[in-house]
């Protein structure tokens, strides 16, 4: 008889631990509540995650209004007729008020890089890659994308490269005077930068 009365109070306690909290202090202090928090936050971080990985993907081949790939027409189309065409019509310089812009394609006739950098009139117009622009220090760059895959050094001028994301920035006096986007990038080597950056 005793035995069958424990039975029925260890029914009767697991019938109440699992029955749903009814008031907002019950909920707060529930296990349910644990659960849908975790959930939550987990979705709250995936959307973050893919978020930070398309800007980075993103950053990695367009440089607007153009993007790797392009042939010449597209170009010409989105920039204009350039200012000079040299190395046999594989690169196009643009001269424009805060800017000067070169365009280089491959062999097969794509767009393979584009750097840009001050114009000799009015304030820097280039666009910025991944928050990195004209006058942007050298701490910036790391802190944002972290240390470069190489750098080179001439004159009074280095270049940082980040080959993985097709980036190359050249600095002097640790500042940047020109943004580069180049071929290259890969899942590789954007999906690190990307972790990188949800680092605070």
């Amino acid at each position: 008889m005793a035995e069958v009365q424990a039975e029925s109070a260890r029914r009767r306690r697991r019938k109440v631990s699992r029955k749903k909290p009814v008031t907002w202090r019950e909920y707060w202090r529930s296990a349910e509540f644990g659960r849908h928090l975790f959930v939550a936050m987990s979705l709250i971080g995936a959307a973050y995650a893919g978020t930070i990985l398309w800007e980075t993907r993103f950053a990695s081949y367009n440089y607007p209004p153009v993007k790797m790939g392009m042939t010449p027409s597209e170009v010409r189309y989105l920039l204009g007729s350039p200012r000079t065409v040299e190395t046999g019509g594989s690169l196009y310089r643009y001269s424009e008020k805060g800017r000067e812009v070169a365009v280089r394609f491959s062999s097969a006739g794509r767009m393979e890089s584009i750097a840009c950098r001050a114009g000799a009139q009015g304030p820097p117009t280039c666009p910025r890659i991944r928050e990195i622009g004209i006058g942007t220090g050298e701490y910036d760059v790391l802190r944002q994308l972290g240390g470069p895959s190489r750098e080179t050094f001439h004159g009074d001028a280095k270049t940082m490269y980040y080959d993985g994301m097709g980036m190359a920035f050249q600095l002097s006096l640790l500042e940047v005077t020109q943004v580069e986007l180049r071929e290259g990038a890969g899942f590789t080597g954007y999906f690190p930068r990307a972790l990188y950056a949800m680092v605070p």
